[in-house]
């Protein structure tokens, strides 16, 4: 049994039946699942309750018309039961060997022709959302005004966005030297993180200092021979 050539038949032809309703097809649907367990041998042996249920019908007059309805368009043969104790019996026809071409058809094109196509723009769109990914990941610099806004809802001050501007601006806004910036928000938070650190480096004296005129006045040696008793 071909599942898809015979479904796609059997739904063809239903919809040249113009009086069909959705009850028919969900009842169709539920005897095909029934006669799947019963590994499609014929006849198939059917309760009503259970039929019902499994099709989502909830009057019993409109599932006894739909299989009649079934029965008349030899979708399925219904042979009822009067016996209580033996439930009715249905036979339903294969339809994966015949040719049907399906109207809906004319409405809207095939599976099988979108599918071409589908293939055939796949590496346009392919290359269509690989740009849209690039200029989504292309990195523009901000503006310092972003930056010293950004910087007081921090909590720090436009003197500190400035320091990050102008670090980053002469360093062509990369990160390490290396990479180029992807988010400067988080390089902010990062340089925010720093701040004490650059703060307490800032603050230690520089080892080596030979300048002299940072040098105490009592670090000065006296020139020899000089006599300070004596005036000037």
């Amino acid at each position: 049994m071909n599942y898809i050539k015979h479904q796609t038949n059997v739904f063809a032809l239903m919809d040249q039946v113009k009086s069909f309703k959705s009850y028919h097809i969900s009842l169709y649907l539920a005897l095909f699942r029934m006669w799947n367990t019963n590994r499609f041998k014929n006849p198939i042996s059917i309760s009503r309750k259970e039929t019902m249920q499994l099709a989502r019908i909830g009057s019993p007059n409109t599932y006894v018309q739909a299989l009649k309805d079934l029965h008349e368009h030899r979708f399925i043969r219904y042979d009822p039961s009067f016996d209580k104790t033996k439930g009715s019996l249905i036979i339903l026809y294969r339809f994966d060997t015949i040719s049907c071409t399906p109207s809906v058809s004319k409405m809207s094109p095939s599976i099988n022709i979108q599918t071409i196509l589908s293939i055939e723009e796949d590496e346009n769109l392919k290359s269509n959302q690989k740009e849209n990914t690039d200029m989504k990941s292309k990195f523009t610099p901000p503006p310092l005004e972003h930056i010293k806004i950004y910087f007081q809802q921090k909590g720090h001050s436009e003197t500190e966005a400035e320091r990050f501007f102008n670090y980053y601006e002469s360093n062509g806004w990369m990160v390490g030297g290396r990479s180029k910036m992807k988010d400067w928000k988080a390089a902010a938070r990062n340089w925010m993180l720093n701040i004490p650190k650059f703060q307490t480096s800032s603050s230690k004296p520089q080892k080596g200092n030979n300048n002299p005129h940072t040098k105490p006045l009592n670090q000065e040696k006296p020139f020899q021979g000089s006599n300070y008793h004596e005036p000037l």
